[in-house]
């Protein structure tokens, strides 16, 4: 590890003085990678490179040229994976410099905030890149800006807004050449501008019909299967010079097939699925599952901007309300075998609601940015266990309801030093409150032989098979049913200081430091699994905040044809919040501890250069060295706390990731066209603290064309993504006949073609 990190930093240095040099004319597609983009990273709009934080933005523009679809084909980040977690669709498992959320537990807080359009929407969703004004991935602690749960960093999307005249753009897209499965069609509609002088509207219609990616060779059908569509209707009303208020409305609908599920042996020795012959390969895309599952999400989302100019500090006032909810059904394989072991049906409701109220204004001296923030949800969940007669014949239910309500306070203050340094100091003092009421799947165990009250019941000759949905337990969360283990609340405070400093040596280069202090909510698991009576220590919690403290320093360089930028980075994390996973009779038992403490340093370098006038090169690498200093838990699962426990991977943290792309713009007679090619990389992963599920190391190779007609108005094009067919999970999970590990796609091949009108 040490030895990559030397070669990275003298690569690094070796990557300066070659790309200052460099000269070039710019070009009509390719220029707009090197483009600078506008960001909202310190609730303020300003230039990427004039941020003193580790930040990649990508534009509108950059995200047609480069055919993002959706946040997971973000691969060219450094330190940066926007994975999805696999159980289910579209659900993110973001990791950013080795803090994730490596669970599916929907009462649990990712260390990788989720913001969409300002208002944040915890662990949110995978988003379609359609329609998109940016996207920008902020790394390191950005806590006392964003609020808690970007210990990691934070992700924000925004969507765009209609313009000053009207336009439309169709597109349609159809791919999946050469799939195992079926065949995967896009059709996307955007539509806006003026009305009037003070109102102009926007309206977005996305539909997606996916016939699956996947072939199960239990039925020789294609599995993976999505259809889903999405309206985003947005109206923008100016009444005056001083005053803009916007409003979004997103309803989105999405049915699928569930998990596509491998088992496999995790270790030599270890448990082989059952039957060897049932054991699959983890290198490539074998499926074989008795249970297709299904994903049904009704999603629907509010949010309320107001932007007032006012002359104190020549300062802006924003209001920002956001309201969403979230209703979902399924059901996995999640034993990922051609017969019926453990198969998992869930219900959840999930409603968010917050507001914001802040102040941005400069003044003689300094710049200010003060604001009040509020957050409250409202989560009921209900999940099913279902185990044939061979293994007893039961029905396991378990979930509950949560409360949570947030308020905080921020403040930033930014004020010259002198011509060419800056310090800024933030602070922001949150206040949490966390109430559950959980009923584990394993309450009343022990009452199974007397008849007791129990969340366990004998299903007799129910067949397993026929149960679908919560709707049809034998008790139901949703209607006040199941028992009730656990009930307890608790309340969490706590302060994100941030001071930096900022050196502007030239208009083209700057050097910045900070110090900043961050905190991963404490709460509750409400996949509770544990005997209480017999393992307390293992049940739903408390467990409490998780914080960071990172010392970063970097530099931003721009130049005439691109611009680079490095960073350095320390973080201590102390007690870590970790979702320990462990073999169980009824699938995984998952339940979450403080483990302990550790550190994580690494170097960052990323570059965007115009190498000629019709070719841009960009390159990004990532250097993470993480390991434990102090394990308070037996995380290994050998009955001691030792060394074997300290000599673990740190779950997510990739120890090397890098990313190199050309993208070439070209003329074929009267038409233009810009060719692309890029690969990425990243080394292989723990996905838990146990280290016995690891996810493999991921090569990406992505390709294609664009052409466009003279006008401008037709764009055809050709893509190819994952060109090396690289297998991936998104997690891996040790059960008790060997894992729990779904498949993401492979290679994709298709073409599509925009007309703007």
């Amino acid at each position: 590890m040490k030895k990559s990190f030397y070669f990275l930093t003298l690569m690094s240095f070796l990557i300066i003085p070659f790309s200052v040099e460099m000269n070039g004319q710019e070009s009509s597609r390719a220029s707009a990678l090197i483009e600078e983009v506008i960001t909202t990273a310190r609730k303020k709009v300003e230039a990427e490179q004039e941020v003193p934080i580790s930040i990649t933005s990508i534009s509108s523009d950059q995200i047609e040229v480069l055919k993002i679809r959706d946040l997971t084909e973000i691969t060219s980040i450094p330190n940066v994976s926007l994975d999805e977690i696999g159980t289910s669709n579209h659900v993110p498992n973001f990791q950013i410099r080795g803090l994730g959320h490596n669970s599916s537990i929907a009462s649990v807080e990712s260390p990788v905030a989720m913001i969409n359009d300002g208002v944040y929407v915890g662990n949110g969703l995978v988003s379609d890149g359609f329609d998109i004004e940016s996207i920008q991935v902020l790394r390191g602690p950005q806590g006392t800006v964003m609020g808690k749960n970007s210990i990691g960093g934070a992700v924000l999307v925004n969507t765009k807004n209609p313009g000053d005249t009207w336009e439309s753009t169709m597109r349609l897209a159809y791919d999946g050449f050469g799939n195992p499965g079926g065949m995967n069609k896009y059709v996307q509609f955007a539509s806006g501008g003026p009305l009037s002088d003070k109102l102009k509207v926007r309206a977005v219609v996305h539909t997606n019909d996916n016939e699956g990616w996947h072939r199960n060779n239990f039925n020789n059908t294609p599995h993976g299967e999505i259809e889903s569509t999405m309206f985003r209707g947005t109206v923008l009303l100016s009444p005056s010079d001083s005053l803009d208020i916007s409003l979004k409305y997103l309803s989105q609908e999405t049915d699928g097939d569930g998990p596509s599920a491998q088992c496999f042996q995790l270790f030599e020795g270890g448990p082989a699925c059952l039957n060897p012959a049932f054991n699959r390969d983890r290198n490539a895309f074998d499926l074989n599952i008795n249970e297709e599952g299904f994903l049904e999400d009704e999603v629907s989302s509010l949010t309320l901007k107001v932007e007032k100019d006012v002359d104190f500090g020549n300062g802006l006032i924003t209001y920002i309300y956001g309201d969403s909810s979230t209703e979902m059904q399924s059901m996995g394989d999640i034993d990922g075998l051609p017969i019926f072991i453990f198969h998992a049906p869930q219900e959840l409701e999930d409603d968010y609601s917050s507001h914001e109220i802040r102040f941005n204004g400069s003044f003689e001296n300094f710049d200010l940015l003060v604001g009040y923030a509020t957050f409250d949800r409202d989560l009921m969940f209900h999940e099913m266990r279902l185990l044939p007669a061979t293994l007893g014949g039961t029905e396991w239910n378990g979930g509950g309801t949560q409360n949570v309500e947030t308020t905080a306070f921020f403040a930033t203050i930014e004020k010259p030093l002198s011509e060419k340094l800056i310090v800024d100091v933030g602070i922001r003092v949150t206040d949490e409150d966390k109430s559950v009421s959980v009923a584990s799947l394993s309450a009343g165990v022990t009452a199974l032989a007397t008849g007791g009250p129990s969340n366990i019941y004998f299903l007799g000759s129910r067949n397993p098979s026929d149960i679908r949905t919560p709707a049809q337990a034998s008790c139901r969360i949703f209607t006040g049913g199941c028992l009730r283990d656990f009930i307890d609340s608790d309340s969490w405070s706590s302060t994100s200081p941030r001071v930096g400093l900022t050196y502007i040596a030239d208009e083209d280069t700057t050097y910045y430091g900070y110090y900043a202090i961050g905190y991963r909510s404490g709460g509750y698991n409400m996949r509770n699994t544990a005997i209480l009576a017999l393992t307390p220590d293992k049940g739903p919690g408390p467990y409490d905040q998780e914080e960071v403290s990172t010392f970063e320093i970097g530099m931003k360089k721009s130049f005439d044809k691109g611009r680079l930028n490095l960073a350095y980075f320390s973080s201590e994390l102390t007690d870590m919040q970790r979702v320990l996973n462990e073999a169980g009779p009824a699938g995984p038992v998952q339940y979450i501890k403080n483990t302990g403490t550790a550190s994580m340093s690494g170097l960052e370098v990323d570059l965007v250069y115009l190498l000629q006038d019709d070719l841009v090169l960009n390159f990004s690498l990532g250097s993470l060295d993480a390991e434990y200093d102090k394990v308070t838990f037996d995380i290994s699962g050998d009955g001691v706390i030792d060394g074997t426990d300290l000599a673990l991977k740190l779950p997510r943290a990739a120890d090397i990731t890098y990313s190199v792309g050309l993208t070439k713009d070209f003329n074929v007679k009267s038409w233009a066209a810009s060719a692309r090619v890029s690969y990425s990389y990243r080394d292989e992963i723990a996905y838990n603290d146990n280290n016995l599920g690891m996810i493999d190391e991921q090569d990406i190779l992505d390709i294609g064309v664009d052409f466009y007609s003279p006008s401008e108005q037709i764009n055809i094009g050709v893509y190819g993504k994952n060109m090396r067919d690289t297998v991936k999970h998104g997690n891996v999970s040790p059960v008790s006949w060997g894992s729990f590990s779904p498949l993401m796609t492979g290679k994709v091949v298709g073409v599509e073609l925009v007309y703007n009108f």
